[in-house]
């Protein structure tokens, strides 16, 4: 049977043989208004029993749309939940390279595109790990997450929450916080940022070696015979960069990162409050209008980012103002 919230209009499925005579109690997990709910007593036709849904799923799970009830069953694929990774990402080229990568690491992989797939493809195959993107379509990945850490039966599920930082909301809490999420992983990061993971959550996922490239044969050079040394010859002297390779630039490399960890975070404030970016590059008071979004993006760079590095310049502040002086003359 279907019960619904009278303070939000949430509704639920709920096994109405654990409902006895006097009603139970139910508490909403939208706005955790408490109600009772009775079993209809108009006797109803018999229907063929359907599979059921785990019991923990069907009794808190609020039904986000419609499409949720009346998607059909789908025989659960033969893998081994132990070693599957549910790969939720509504961008099909993203998560087939995801889902390679997962397989190319000895694990099994199962993509999907939207929420309501996601939620279904859990209560059937049991995953090991989810990595869900928070900003699925159909349901929400913040929604399937909460409704996973709040279930007995799901919550050992490993969720790692991709894109979290972009649905921040007022109270400006972390993601984990909030929807129980286990980490999270900015996009950039996919696939390779979710190997350490995947073997901190106990799945022996390995990178196969790579295969040695042959020795190329050795060509044959004429060499001149050394002139006689004269009276004053000296001992030749080698040249410094000779048989020398050069180090990688490592530091280069963890300032590309900065850049580009500081233009995501820019973009975020752009997309999500375009107004407010307008009018504070039209007022020339950005740091003050947007103080908040700015100490949290450079709380992610500290996170993310060594100290050298962080030391040189003001990575979030200069994308900044890049973007607003774009921005200012587009509007000119």
């Amino acid at each position: 049977m279907i019960a619904g919230c009278p303070k939000c209009s949430a509704r639920y499925r709920v096994d109405a043989e654990r409902i006895g005579e006097g009603g139970a109690k139910l508490r909403c997990t939208r706005c955790s208004a408490v109600f009772l709910v009775r079993t209809p007593k108009a006797p109803r036709a018999p229907v063929p029993p359907a599979a059921p849904a785990p019991a923990a799923v069907a009794l808190e799970r609020p039904i986000a749309s419609s499409s949720v009830m009346s998607s059909p069953s789908e025989a659960a694929p033969d893998r081994d939940s132990a070693r599957l990774v549910l790969i939720a990402d509504p961008s099909e080229e993203r998560g087939k390279q995801t889902a390679a990568a997962v397989e190319s690491w000895g694990l099994e992989a199962h993509r999907v595109q939207d929420g309501v797939a996601a939620m279904l493809a859990v209560q059937r195959m049991l995953p090991r790990v989810i990595v869900l993107d928070a900003a699925l379509p159909r349901m929400r990945g913040l929604e399937v997450c909460e409704i996973v850490k709040r279930n007995e039966s799901l919550r050992h599920i490993k969720v790692v929450l991709v894109g979290g930082i972009q649905e921040q909301d007022r109270d400006r809490n972390e993601p984990s916080d909030r929807y129980g999420a286990d980490i999270d992983l900015e996009q950039p990061d996919l696939p390779d940022g979710l190997l350490p993971l995947l073997r901190e959550a106990g799945l022996p996922a390995s990178v196969p070696p790579k295969p040695e490239p042959a020795a190329p044969r050795p060509t044959p050079v004429a060499v001149a015979p050394a002139p006689a040394p004269g009276p004053f010859a000296s001992a030749p002297v080698a040249s410094r960069s000779a048989g020398v390779a050069e180090a990688p630039d490592e530091r280069s490399a963890e300032r590309e990162r900065a850049e580009r960890l500081a233009r995501i975070a820019v973009s975020e404030m752009v997309l999500y409050q375009p107004d407010k970016f307008d009018r504070a590059v039209q007022e020339g008071n950005l740091q003050q209008v947007l103080d908040l979004e700015i100490q949290e993006a450079r709380a992610l760079i500290r996170q993310r980012i060594g100290e050298e590095v962080r030391a040189e310049k003001d990575f979030i502040l200069d994308e900044l103002s890049r973007v607003a002086r774009a921005r200012r003359g587009a509007q000119a």
